[in-house]
C-alpha cells in the first residue's frame, strides 16, 4: 500500500483483505493477507532480466543482494511455514532464514528451473545478458530522497520495453531516505531500443520520479 502504488490507501487495502478472505473461505482456502509497505518498490531492479537478477542474487546471498527483498520475502516464507502448521513467529522466520543461508533455497529453486525445463539451472546473478543501451539518470540537486513515484517507475518500465523486452527495465541505486549529491546516479535505464529511451526522458520532463528535498 503506497500512495502511489495500486493500492493507494489502507481503507481500499483493507476493503481487498477481507474479499481475499471471503473467497478463500468459500473456496475452503487457508488465506492470510498482509497488508505490506508500498511507498517504494522493493529490490532495485525492475523488469523481468533485472528482476531476476534480484531473485538470484538473494537466492545465491551475493553480496549485491538487496536486503529489502530478502527480508520481505523470509518474512512472507515465514507466515507460509505458519499457515502450514510446521512453526510460529520467530522460530517460521528463523527456518526460513536458515534455509536462505544454507543453500536449500537456491537448491530447490535449481530443481525447479530443471523441472521446469529451463536452459542453465546453474545460473549466476552476475552473467546474465543484460539489455544493450543504459543510461543513467544523474541527481539534479543535493539533499535526501524523499518520496519515489511507483506510477512514473511503472510508465517509464513500460517505454523502455518492459515487459515485452525482457532485458528493458530500470535499475534504482537510491532508495528513500538516501542522500544525494548533485552527479549521483540516482538510477539507470535499459532498453535494447536506443529511441526509447530518448521517448521515457520526453515523457519524464517536468515530472519527479524521485524527490530530492
Amino acid at each position: 500500500m503506497g500512495p502511489t502504488a495500486k493500492v493507494p490507501d489502507m481503507k481500499t487495502a483493507k476493503w481487498l483483505k477481507k474479499r481475499y478472505e471471503y473467497v478463500g473461505k468459500r473456496l475452503g482456502m487457508k488465506v492470510h493477507v498482509e497488508i505490506t509497505d508500498a511507498q517504494q518498490p522493493i529490490g532495485a531492479g525492475i523488469g523481468a532480466t533485472l528482476q531476476v537478477r534480484e531473485v538470484l542474487r538473494v537466492l545465491q546471498q551475493h553480496e549485491k543482494r538487496p536486503i529489502d527483498l530478502q527480508e520481505k520475502a523470509l518474512f512472507l516464507a515465514s507466515k507460509i511455514i505458519e499457515l502450514v502448521g510446521i512453526a510460529k513467529g520467530k522460530k517460521a522466520l528463523d527456518l526460513a532464514r536458515e534455509t536462505l543461508v544454507s543453500g536449500k533455497a537456491w537448491k530447490k529453486m535449481q530443481e525447479i528451473i530443471k523441472a521446469q525445463g529451463g536452459k542453465n539451472p546453474n545460473q549466476k546473478s552476475e552473467e546474465l545478458e543484460l539489455a544493450k543501451f543504459q543510461k543513467d539518470i544523474l541527481a539534479p540537486k543535493d539533499g535526501t530522497i524523499k518520496a519515489i513515484d511507483m506510477k512514473l517507475i511503472n510508465l517509464t518500465t513500460r517505454t523502455l520495453g518492459a515487459p515485452i523486452d525482457n532485458e528493458g527495465g530500470l535499475y534504482l541505486h537510491k532508495k528513500m531516505g538516501d542522500k544525494v549529491k548533485k552527479g549521483d546516479v540516482m538510477y539507470t535505464m535499459f532498453t535494447n531500443e536506443e529511441s526509447k529511451i530518448d521517448l521515457a526522458l520526453e515523457n519524464l520532463e517536468g515530472l519527479e520520479m524521485y524527490t530530492i528535498k
